[in-house]
């Protein structure tokens, strides 16, 4: 009976199972809250199944529609996926992963498929096996899939890094690979780069063919060596190796003058001190109050030779409403400012770095180049807005809001994330962040 009311009712027939889900109670006995466990499992594969489908289904609808209207005919299906990431609120490029994972695994691995649909199967290890066969022929990894359900094997019984490894085994059996293959892959694949992983860190990552990173960690090793041989000194050899890759790479001693310009975003009481609410530093966290004002009050002599620009905001509404520079020479402030109010790529679920700033409403359609009409946005999502039938426009809000409208008629509102020394009230009356939690006013 559940089948046939989600089958005649859709998405209310889902959302309805979900509500019955959230009031079931949980068994006194184990055995039975531990097959609940494995049922839901088994439920949540099943959806990933169906999800996968649909997203299928929609994009080659989509595309096939836009075929008639003559619309964007070398990629009729462009933008479906960025919809099917709104829909699942994930970021544009897992929506474009999901896709293109949901595809391969429909079209070319049905038992995977299958298994995936009777619970048999989880997204997780299905994903190993779209990722481990993605680069083979078709025959072969249709024999994958096959070869995976051989009765004799059980392969997703063994935990997920085992069913990578036989995954993995059997098409370097089915396609092997030579080492001159191999080193020229490596060449190409060269690659270095870099990522903020918390508010105080940055890593460094890269891959070097076997030559190259040979040298580069014989050089680290040595520069090592040579210093745990001096005197005094106190270093790790990792800490070693670090300061040794900074000074090599930028030809800068460790704590020599790297000029720079820091925005900072505060409530103006920070400055003065009657606030210690944390300070934003856009598109890297937040810092101490402590540690901005000190950053403020550093004078020119300053050996990092910062350039400290404070950005205040209206303790309201969280709105940017004035700008202080010792550096008086930064020019671009609209642009600044934009990016300082968005912070991330404005995109529901995205949160990319911000890489252009666009109009909301676009120029060919009168809208002007305003703050208002503004939003940060990272490349891709720069581009999906341009889809056919996708509509954007500002609304009225506490925080700079606009409203998204997709091709499949679904309306998504963006709201600028708050800034600091914005107040929140509470139901009560008091302010969010007024009190410590579970404290008392002051004479209370």
């Amino acid at each position: 009976m559940v089948a046939e009311y989600v089958a005649s009712n859709g998405a209310a027939g889902i959302r309805c199972v979900a509500s019955g889900l959230n009031r079931m109670d949980i068994p006194s006995d184990h055995f039975d809250t531990v097959e609940n466990i494995a049922a839901m499992e088994a439920a949540k594969s099943a959806i990933f199944a169906q999800q996968a489908d649909h997203a299928v289904a929609y994009e080659d609808s989509l595309s096939a529609a836009r075929k008639k209207r003559n619309l964007r005919e070398k990629n009729p299906g462009w933008g479906a996926s960025k919809e099917v990431a709104l829909a699942m609120r994930i970021s544009p490029k897992g929506g474009t992963h999901f896709m293109n994972s949901s595809r391969m695994m429909g079209a070319d691995l049905p038992l995977t498929r299958q298994g995936l649909r009777d619970g048999k199967v989880t997204w997780a290890q299905a994903q190993i096996v779209i990722s481990g066969t993605r680069n083979l022929e078709l025959a072969n990894r249709q024999l994958v899939d096959r070869l995976l359900w051989e009765e004799t094997h059980n392969c997703f019984e063994q935990g997920t890094a085992k069913l990578a490894d036989i995954v993995a085994y059997w098409a370097k059996i089915l396609e092997p690979k030579t080492e001159e293959d191999l080193e020229a892959k490596a060449w190409k694949n060269r690659c270095i780069g870099g990522y903020q992983i918390n508010a105080h860190e940055v890593m460094i990552s890269g891959t070097l063919p076997l030559s190259l990173g040979i040298a580069v960690l014989q050089v680290l090793a040595g520069e090592a060596e040579k210093a745990q041989r001096e005197p005094g000194e106190e270093r790790s050899a990792g800490q070693i190796q670090a300061d040794a890759f900074y000074e090599l790479m930028t030809g800068l001693k460790v704590a020599g003058g790297v000029p720079l310009e820091i925005l900072l975003v505060m409530d103006a009481a920070v400055l003065t001190g009657e606030s210690n609410e944390p300070v934003l530093i856009p598109g890297y966290g937040f810092i101490s109050a402590n540690r901005a004002r000190k950053m403020v009050a550093a004078g020119p002599d300053d050996e990092l030779a910062i350039w400290v620009r404070g950005l205040f905001v209206e303790s309201r509404t969280g709105q940017l409403v004035a700008m202080e520079s010792r550096a008086r020479r930064f020019g671009g402030n609209l642009k600044k400012l934009i990016k300082v109010r968005d912070q991330y790529c404005r995109t529901p679920y995205c949160n990319g770095k911000i890489r252009d700033i666009d109009h909301v409403v676009q120029v060919r359609k009168n809208g002007k180049t305003t703050e208002d009409n503004s939003s940060g946005r990272c490349f891709s999502c720069n581009q999906t807005k341009e889809a056919p039938d996708w509509d954007e426009h500002p609304t009225p809000g506490d925080r700079h809001s606009f409203n998204i409208t997709t091709p499949s008629n679904h309306t998504y509102i963006s709201k600028a994330p708050p800034l600091p020394g914005m107040k929140t009230m509470l139901p009560s009356g008091r302010t969010l962040g007024e009190h410590p939690p579970g404290g008392a006013p002051p004479g209370g």
